[in-house]
């Protein structure tokens, strides 16, 4: 197959809906700054880009952190593959590939370097490829894109060849990751990588160098002037740097006082409001790859019991929230299928119904035969505590909400604020009745194995943290991974949708939509649910307004 032909049988161009919010205009994710383009694109300049929280690991194996995945990606690294703006697959460190179904063979470009001068090569992929299927280094390349990739066989330098365990959809989506250089890790043990001094000094491959990096202040990255010019060439701008700014409200105050040109990170939907009410910025919001739900702890009562799960689902008013808490930058959440994917089957959340789930829970045995507002069954009242990251406002806020909502079918919940990774802690040693979460997709693929399967059940501090297993929905699954006939594969991710709306493993709330505000200095800014980054190496500013 052709790379054109493969890219066809990607993600597809059929997301009208995700290019429709990502046209221009004011509130879009369209191009520029909210100051006209002042002529054609200059080379020049200094952007200053306000994040929440620091990096992580500026390496692609080991790496677990959203932000500084965006900057490894579309900065400093060179993926095999990546996307358009209508999410095709497109070449990118591979000029071309053959795809059949059990592999694909990928030609790689003979003209990207190192940043140390040093060509990057097959070996260089396959290297990276072993590292990440090695369990001890806990790659989320592994994990999140290789599960159905069994090896990688180097042909010559710049061709490679990827075996499958079996013919499987969207197989272009296993590689969208970047290699890391053979010659300077080769001799870091696997359980070493994540502690490599390599992480935090990074020679990367990309269109951005790094430069300097002061913890939890800031980094800065200056233009690879030897970037291939069939790969657009060196970036407009000369460097970019990166500021950690945690509170949000001081992100946009440096906004409006022009000290940084793009904010977001998270921005909250209270920000994002005051950023589209100031003159002279933009905000640019568009459908995102993250949703977020309420977990149920499916290893204790009562949430071992999907009649109790689907009750509670029943009982949240999902309109309300996004309205209300999420300012309307959000739209309900019916599973863990986007409605811009090719395979979503547009499938409804359950209908807000209170008499629905107090007849639900009724129906499960549980009354309030002492009339005290908390139904009971065998003597134990529906009591539980709700937990939620006490760094996340907009969560703090949910909980409250929730916590009146359940209070109208009898459930008594306890709203518990946590530092994040304590948090975590507890939500993944499944030492908790009720956790709000997000989950940010790492691909364009429809893959709930990590959330929902039952091998991941069985894995101690997996991300399956609800405990959810249905041989029926495993079934299906494996079947809608290797469907590789688009039609067949709807239609069967349309019938395990069904069965998790069924069992409620989690009560799916809405998909948020990614905002970031915007100077008016920048121009060519195109932000989709690719990344806020996605042409970063195109942004340019006149040389009238540079700092």
């Amino acid at each position: 197959m052709t790379a054109a032909k493969a890219s066809k049988a990607g993600i597809c161009a059929a997301v009208a809906l995700l290019l429709a919010a990502c046209g221009g205009g004011g509130g879009g994710g369209g191009q520029g700054g909210a100051a006209a383009a002042a002529g054609p694109p200059q080379t020049g300049g200094m952007a200053v880009i306000a994040v929440t929280s620091d990096f992580q690991a500026f390496n692609p194996v080991v790496n677990t952190h959203a932000t500084t995945d965006d900057v490894i990606r579309f900065m400093l690294f060179t993926p095999l593959i990546q996307y358009d703006e209508k999410l095709n697959a497109k070449p990118w460190l591979a000029t071309s590939w053959e795809l059949a179904d059990t592999a694909v063979v990928f030609h790689l470009r003979n003209d990207v370097k190192w940043h140390d001068g040093q060509p990057v090569t097959a070996e260089d992929v396959k290297f990276t490829f072993d590292l990440a299927k090695d369990t001890t280094t806990a790659s989320l390349i592994g994990s999140a894109y290789l599960g159905l990739v069994k090896s990688a066989t180097v042909i010559d330098p710049y061709t490679i060849r990827f075996s499958f365990t079996a013919p499987h959809a969207q197989a272009l989506d296993d590689f969208w990751w970047a290699p890391i250089p053979r010659h300077l890790l080769k001799d870091t043990p696997p359980t070493q990588l994540s502690q490599a001094a390599y992480n935090r000094q990074p020679v990367g491959s990309g269109p951005f160098k790094f430069s300097a990096w002061k913890p939890n202040e800031t980094l800065t990255l200056e233009a690879n002037t030897a970037f291939p010019a069939g790969l657009g060439g060196r970036p407009k701008l000369d460097r970019v740097v990166f500021r950690i700014i945690p509170e949000p409200t001081t992100m946009v105050t440096e906004l409006v006082n022009g000290t940084t040109d793009v904010i977001g990170w998270t921005l909250q939907p209270d920000q994002a409001v005051q950023v589209q009410g100031q003159a002279g910025l933009q905000l640019k919001h568009f459908p995102s790859r993250e949703f977020t739900y309420l977990a149920w702890n499916g290893t204790r009562e009562p949430f071992n019991d999907p009649a109790v799960r689907r009750a509670m689902g029943m009982a949240i008013d999902r309109a309300s929230i996004i309205k209300g808490l999420m300012r309307g930058f959000a739209v309900p959440a019916a599973g863990m299928i986007p409605s811009w994917s090719p395979m979503s089957s547009q499938a409804q959340p359950p209908a807000f119904d209170v008499n629905g789930a107090k007849q639900a829970l009724a129906a499960a045995g549980w009354t309030d035969a002492n009339h005290d507002g908390v139904v009971e069954k065998n003597g134990k009242p529906l009591r539980f505590v709700l937990m939620v990251n006490s760094a996340n406002r907009t969560h703090q806020d949910m909980a409250q909400v929730l916590q009146q909502e359940l209070k109208a079918v009898g459930a008594q919940v306890e709203v518990r604020t946590q530092e994040f990774q304590t948090m975590l802690r507890q939500f993944k040693a499944r030492d908790y009745d009720a956790v709000i979460a997000n989950w940010s997709l790492d691909t364009f693929k429809v893959d709930p194995t990590p959330l929902f399967s039952c091998a991941e059940a069985r894995v101690k501090a997996s991300a399956n943290r609800t405990g959810y297993c249905n041989p029926q929905a495993d079934a299906l699954m494996e079947q809608g991974l290797r469907s590789t006939d688009p039609a067949q594969g709807k239609q069967t991710w349309a019938q395990y949708s069904q069965i998790l709306q069924q069992d409620q493993p989690v009560t799916f709330l809405f998909w948020s939509e990614d905002m970031a505000g915007l100077g008016p200095r920048l121009q060519g800014v195109q932000m989709d649910a690719r990344s806020k980054l996605a042409n970063v190496k195109d942004w340019w500013i006149p040389a009238d307004r540079r700092r």
